[in-house]
């Protein structure tokens, strides 16, 4: 994979250099945490380092170009010059952060505090067709990056339905393989030259923004399902994710004893022919609204209807669900994917046919970060490449 070249100074030798190089880390990493601007006293109050070694520290920074002098604050009943105030410059760069699927695509930019900049969320029948895949994946970035010359893409991280290695190479797919057969990864890094552009699974990207941003934050053993017409799982052990020898960790989705192979030709098999999957979940997690509108003034099903539909698909998954849950021994499971507008449903009527088959109960929820976890997830891959390679920090 292509790396940008890293625009932190060469420390060559004397101690004094490099001690100078670390203050000046300490201070990114302080004025990165909290979006605001702080005075050369505070600084050298809160990083405990002497206000010329403070200065000295922003000095470079500034000519780096990750730290910007700010605007004064007016102090009241004051008299005097204000003091100068300096903060990290968040729009040094951008970072993207995509989920790439069989059925959709959403696209995050982001500055390099993890702020939306722009998003761009496109849906589709089906991307399994690798030109129709590689057109859709143009436009969505075209669409993200418009503007972004003040605030250049350093980092971009792709989520897919593919097992994906240490390496970030696709190993294999199951769901799009004629993605790797027409070379749309090897497309997608040509999009950004001279861009560090990383592959990952989607259910482990989704994992990893449950654990900084939702129900994962404190939890030490968990499982993370995505479920819908792909079906994924990624766990976290002992506070870390779980990748396995060659990134397959979780990847259960073709043996037949999990239920998983068949359940999402079933699950559609069920959705009506006058309304769709969207609709479903949707009147599914409305819940005795009676009748809603589907989709193009379609007519979805009574709400009854489609909790019937939903809990089906939960007891078609539940085999696999309890092989990994028996495996892990998870704190908690949590569910995302295309069911999540159902997931409240779904995740209850699991908990009910799971149960009988532990030795302990298992709480079973929803996502809390909601649609955008593997695109979120995938914006923390890229930052963590910028903050390690591009600004020295840990």
């Amino acid at each position: 994979m292509d790396e940008t070249v890293s625009t932190i100074p060469s420390v060559v030798g004397t101690t004094p250099g490099v001690l100078r190089l670390m203050n000046s880390r300490a201070l990114l990493d302080e004025l990165l945490r909290e979006d605001s601007s702080r005075t050369v006293t505070e600084l050298s109050r809160s990083v405990g380092l002497s206000r010329p070694t403070v200065e000295a520290a922003l000095a470079d920074l500034i000519a780096e170009g990750w730290v910007a002098e700010a605007e004064a604050i007016a102090t009241p009943n004051k008299a005097g010059r204000r003091a100068k105030r300096f903060a990290a410059d968040a729009t040094a760069g951008s970072v993207l952060g995509v989920d790439l699927g069989l059925h959709g695509i959403v696209g995050i930019r982001a500055d390099l505090r993890g702020n939306t900049l722009a998003r761009v969320e496109e849906r589709y029948a089906d991307l399994a067709d690798a030109e129709q895949a590689w057109t859709s994946v143009q436009d969505v970035v075209r669409r993200l990056t418009a503007g972004a010359e003040a605030s250049p893409v350093l980092a971009a991280t792709f989520g897919v339905p593919a097992v994906v290695d240490r390496t970030g190479a696709i190993d294999y797919t199951v769901a799009v393989p004629e993605w790797v057969e027409r070379r749309v990864p090897g497309r997608i890094h040509d999009l950004f030259p001279g861009v560090a552009t990383f592959f990952d699974n989607d259910a482990k990207l989704a994992a990893t923004a449950e654990a900084m941003w939702g129900r994962f934050r404190g939890v030490q053993d968990a499982l993370y399902l995505v479920m819908g017409r792909q079906i994924g799982a990624a766990y976290v052990i002992d506070g870390a994710l779980a990748r396995g020898a060659r990134g397959a960790a979780g990847e259960m989705g073709g043996l037949v004893s999990t239920g998983w192979p068949g359940a999402p030709a079933r699950l559609e098999a069920r959705i009506p022919s006058d309304t769709d999957l969207e609709s479903v979940f949707a009147a599914a997690g409305r819940g005795g609204a009676g009748l809603v509108a589907g989709v193009d003034g379609a007519s979805a099903p009574a709400d009854s209807a489609a909790v019937a539909i939903v809990c089906e698909f939960a007891a078609d998954v539940a085999p696999g669900v309890v092989q990994l849950v028996t495996t892990i021994d998870p704190e908690l499971v949590v569910v995302g994917g295309e069911v999540l507008p159902a997931a409240s449903v779904f995740a209850a009527a699991l908990a009910d046919i799971v149960a009988p088959g532990l030795r302990h109960p298992v709480e079973i929820v929803p996502s809390t970060v909601g649609r955008d976890a593997v695109a979120r997830g995938a914006l923390a891959r890229s930052l963590t490449h910028v903050r390690t390679s591009h600004m020295g920090l840990g």
